[in-house]
């Protein structure tokens, strides 16, 4: 059985989306099988016309100093590096449950982010053996 990590990833601030970028870009790389499952919040940055940038309230002083940093290492976006590990391999799935909620399909969301919209049981059945982190 190929090493495998799953996240499910529910905030939508992006000081937590930039570790879905590393990691998943990281693990595909290293031949992981990958794949992220967005819910709650997170699910409206995978839209085509996606909410706009937000961090917590207690790191708004850092910022600045973190986007600097950023683009003085040549970092790229969270959104970059998801699609770089979607090209070797990985799978970015929207909860099915929360997307209907939210009266969202699959065409309000970035054909180049999302593969599909899934159910819980399809993401635990896929991730089952495998790592799950929770971001």
């Amino acid at each position: 059985m190929p090493d495998k990590v799953s996240m499910i990833v529910f905030s939508g601030t992006d000081d937590k989306l930039i570790p879905v970028g590393v990691i998943s870009q990281a693990a595909a790389a290293l031949g992981y099988e990958v794949q992220i499952f967005f819910t709650g919040w997170a699910m409206f940055k995978l839209l085509k016309e996606p909410m706009p940038e937000t961090w917590p309230k207690e790191f708004e002083g850092m910022v600045p100093k973190l986007k600097e940093g950023l683009a003085r290492v040549k970092a790229p976006s969270w959104k970059d590096m998801l699609k770089e590990a979607k090209k070797m391999g990985a799978k970015v799935y929207v909860c099915s449950l929360m997307a209907e909620a939210a009266g969202l399909k699959k065409e309000h969301f970035d054909p180049s982010l999302v593969d599909d919209i899934v159910g819980v049981t399809t993401f635990l059945e896929n991730a089952r053996g495998g790592q799950v982190l929770f971001i």
